[in-house]
């Protein structure tokens, strides 16, 4: 039953024997009943009037028995009046229960935050302390490293605009000690050789703005032996992408010079060999050439003595046939000349000569072998080429070794489909491309890329050399060398050559 019920008895004949029942109950009845007696002789009893006592009664009783002559309309009123007292107590406890369970929700859920928020924290630990452990891993390893290589290890920093680290590397190659690097910054480039120090200065202010640094150049020891450096350098960048250092290494690769120095002396004294092998090979085409001229002398001479023995000889016939053998000899002394330059050791002279002029002359070198395979020739020389920049004898020795070994590839070739083509253009404006092309057996695929490495061959007792040496040859004149095979038969070799800019316009 709510507490705004009433239960309302009225107890008549209330006897003074139950005087002291009565009044225990009143007092027992707290939180228990709503005692409301409406005799006004409950004065005498308990020393108060009801109305004063029914607000201390109805306050946490929660029945009413009433009785005797109290008035109805006071009982409700504060009937009501303790109602609303109790609802609004009732209120007050609910709220303070929601607020209650409400701050106990979101402790809990704080509490998980926290702990949530405890856990991330205790992984950011973790993952910050393997982060250390594996940086000074790093570092260790990479200071292992810097120590233990052969290089010197550098690192220059942009804004101290200093070097900041030399590895020990350092005392090894160039002869003097890291403390020394230390004292006096600039301790390395005063060991670079006089000739090379002011280039690799200008280099070194340069990667400062580009990042970047390639250079080889020589060092003196404080022993005084010469050491080649190939020093590289590479930028760092922050976090926000700028350079902020640059790291390099500086090898020493004297060993390479010394080797590419001594492969560049047996790759002139290979071209020396195959000139002369070229010369052997040619000299009976010379020799048939030099027979030509020799015998013209030889019978113009006995036509002047046996005139001169008739006593017939007239001084203008004489005359006549005399600059005839005079023309002959120079003829004879020209073809002994150039086979002399063929065996001789030769350094390269480059000079401006018409292209087409140089194919003329590979030609009359070649042509006896061409009339002697019944191999036809067929000249494509573009007009209006500009001149080249080469070493014409170089170039001469190229031309016959490829026309040579096209009238090899061609052996097996039908004497009527044997054809051989030379062709000049403009490969570009500052290359003139060179073509010489036979309907012989031809290659395989791949094989082009095997062709320019010594002593590869394709011919049966053949060295393997002729090739490579044109092509260094070609490329010492400025211009390349390859092959491409036929569809069908034959293979093409083509070489470039540089303009001679500064007499030709396109104009």
């Amino acid at each position: 039953m709510s507490p705004a019920a009433l239960i309302c008895r009225r107890l008549e004949h209330l006897h003074s024997d139950h005087r002291a029942t009565f009044i225990s109950l009143l007092y027992m009845a707290t939180g228990l009943l709503w005692l409301l007696i409406g005799d006004w002789a409950l004065t005498v009893w308990i020393g108060n009037a009801a109305p004063a006592l029914l607000p201390t009664v109805l306050k946490d009783a929660a029945f009413v028995i009433a009785s005797g002559s109290l008035g109805y309309g006071l009982l409700r009123r504060h009937i009501q009046s303790a109602h609303r007292t109790r609802q609004a107590h009732e209120y007050t406890e609910e709220q303070l229960r929601r607020t209650r369970d409400e701050l106990e929700t979101r402790v809990q859920e704080r509490t998980a935050e926290l702990l949530a928020m405890n856990r991330v924290l205790e992984q950011q630990i973790a993952a910050r302390m393997q982060t250390e452990i594996a940086q000074r891993d790093t570092e260790e390893r990479f200071r292992q490293l810097a120590e233990h290589i052969r290089e010197v290890f550098w690192v220059y920093g942009i804004a101290e605009e200093r070097l900041l680290y030399v590895s020990p590397a350092y005392e090894e190659i160039w002869g003097r000690p890291v403390q020394s690097f230390h004292e006096r910054p600039l301790d390395w480039l005063e060991a670079v050789h006089p000739e090379d120090r002011s280039r690799i200065h200008a280099a070194h202010v340069d990667k400062q703005q580009r990042g970047h640094l390639n250079v080889e150049y020589r060092i003196v020891r404080s022993d005084g032996q010469v050491r080649w450096i190939w020093d590289r350098g590479f930028p760092v960048r922050d976090e926000s992408g700028h350079v902020y250092r640059i790291a390099g290494l500086a090898e020493d690769i004297t060993d390479r010079k010394l080797a590419e120095d001594q492969l560049r002396r047996q790759q002139v004294d290979l071209a020396r060999m195959a000139r002369l092998s070229l010369a052997v090979e040619l000299a009976s085409n010379l020799a048939h050439e030099l027979n030509q001229p020799l015998a013209a002398i030889v019978t113009y001479t006995q036509a002047c003595l046996t005139l001169l023995r008739q006593g017939r000889a007239d001084p203008r016939e004489l005359l006549g046939t005399f600059e005839e053998v005079m023309n002959q000899g120079l003829r004879a002394g020209q073809i002994i000349r150039h086979l002399r330059e063929l065996v001789r050791r030769h350094h390269i002279t480059q000079t401006s000569l018409d292209i087409n002029t140089l194919i003329h002359s590979v030609i009359y070198y070649a042509q006896l072998e061409l009339r002697q395979a019944r191999i036809d020739l067929r000249l494509e020389l573009a007009e209006s080429l500009p001149p080249v920049l080469v070493d014409d004898l170089q170039v001469q020795l190229v031309g016959v070794y490829l026309i040579r070994n096209a009238i090899e590839a061609m052996q097996g070739t039908p004497e009527s489909a044997r054809l051989l083509t030379v062709q000049t253009a403009l490969a570009s404006p500052d290359q003139v491309g060179v073509t010489i092309s036979d309907v012989g057996h031809g290659f395989g695929p791949g094989v082009a890329e095997q062709l320019f490495q010594p002593f590869f061959t394709t011919k049966p007792g053949g060295m393997g050399l002729g090739l490579p040496v044109s092509r260094s040859m070609i490329e010492a004149q400025g211009g390349q060398i390859w092959a491409t095979p036929h569809p069908d038969q034959g293979v093409s070799f083509h070489f470039t050559l540089p303009v001679y800019s500064r007499s030709y316009s396109t104009v």
